[in-house]
């Protein structure tokens, strides 16, 4: 590792390796653009130097896709014979939805070759992990719009990833390095895994839980904490995340009724974003809650259910009106917020989606409400709300 000062860091600077503040802390991931703000905020916190393996990647060199991997390119290929299509095409540049489909296809192989008894390999999971991070930690921006869509799927699996994606932005913001990033992130990830033991007719139910169920889907905590040592092989701090994910800050919580500090901080800030990511996503039984009102629940359980502290952080990152969300404006237009204003926060950029004329917006029309005084937000939409206008109910 060589030491770099503070003044020979420049806005724009990329590293083909990570840049630490130290042993513990990473300020900016592999390829990502340093930011003026990552500098200043050294410069705050009296840090004198950093530290990196890697080197400054030249300005303007350009950077190979992603290649995929052996399996999906056996696949495109075999598609692209049975279209009768030429060999020869465009690499395919992978996106943050390539990742988010790359994750929940990993959590569903998971709990399929757990539920049938087969097991699974930790090094997998490890090593999507750390792609994982790496890819958020690019640009949060994209992840949390990404978190906000709708996507098919089964509801426990969808739920895992956004929880996932939500805890390591969280961690990312309490400054955590890849070192604390990969145990909180695998547990995030498996927090629900408990749930192959409880059986189907309970976990796929529309409506009300009897209360024999909802014991049923309360041991949860305790199978997962089985399955991730005796299973996954994938050690205790990993493990007590799954068990104590549904502790509360004020020992209301299951299964074992921990209070405060006792609870592993891993569990209590996967413990917000589960909730946060179960509330925005619909059911059968029931629409999605629109992200403030899931804030608001949060904010709400702040300093009895939840750890105040790391509440704070989140509601940070998510803003009033978080990145994905849909809204209106005073004249009319119907957008999605695209990057959120942590000085005004009022005040986002957001993309149009239908017109003030009531047509469909132009492709990638930015509308910077910090900038454009004369506009403002009128009220939050609903997905539920959006789809019927799309539709035309």
């Amino acid at each position: 590792m060589k030491k770099l000062k503070i003044e020979e860091l420049k806005p724009g600077m990329v590293f083909d390796k990570a840049v630490y503040i130290d042993m513990s802390n990473m300020l900016v991931a592999p390829m990502v653009p340093l930011k003026e703000e990552d500098i200043n905020r050294l410069k705050k916190w009296g840090i004198e130097e950093v530290e990196t393996a890697g080197d400054v990647v030249p300005q303007g060199k350009s950077l190979k896709p992603k290649k995929l991997s052996i399996k999906d390119e056996v696949s495109k290929l075999t598609e692209m014979l049975q279209k009768g299509n030429s060999l020869v095409e465009e690499p395919v540049v992978r996106t943050f939805n390539h990742v988010y489909k790359d994750i929940y296809r990993l959590i569903e192989d998971i709990f399929e070759k757990i539920r049938n008894g087969v097991g699974y390999g930790k090094e997998k999971i490890m090593s999507a992990m750390d792609e994982l991070i790496i890819e958020v930690s690019k640009d949060t921006n994209t992840v949390l719009n990404e978190v906000t869509k709708e996507h098919e799927g089964t509801y426990l699996y969808t739920l895992s990833v956004n929880a996932t994606i939500l805890s390591i932005v969280t961690g990312i913001s309490m400054g955590y390095g890849h070192n604390r990033l990969i145990p909180l992130a695998t547990g995030a990830l498996l927090h629900d895994i408990g749930m192959v033991r409880v059986p189907n007719y309970i976990t796929e139910k529309s409506g009300s839980l009897t209360t024999d169920e909802y014991n049923r889907i309360k041991t949860h905590p305790l199978h997962g904490y089985r399955i991730v040592i005796r299973e996954l092989d994938l050690g205790n701090e990993i493990a007590n995340v799954v068990l104590q994910h549904h502790e509360a800050y004020d020992g209301s919580g299951y299964p074992r009724k921990l209070k405060g500090d006792d609870i592993s901080v891993y569990a209590r800030i996967v413990s917000i974003c589960d909730v946060y990511a179960a509330m925005t996503k619909k059911r059968s039984y029931r629409d999605e809650h629109l992200s403030y009102s899931a804030m608001k629940n949060i904010l709400g359980g702040s300093s009895r259910k939840f750890d105040p502290e790391i509440v704070k952080v989140f509601l940070d990152n998510m803003a009033i009106y978080p990145v994905g969300s849909m809204v209106q404006l005073n004249n009319g237009v119907m957008a999605r917020v695209v990057s959120a204003n942590s000085e005004f926060p009022l005040r986002p950029r957001v993309s149009v989606v239908i017109d003030e004329f009531g047509e469909k917006g132009e492709a990638e029309k930015i509308i910077d409400l910090q900038e454009t005084k004369d506009l403002f937000i009128t009220k939050p939409l609903s997905k539920s709300f959006m789809r019927k206008l799309s539709n035309g109910e």
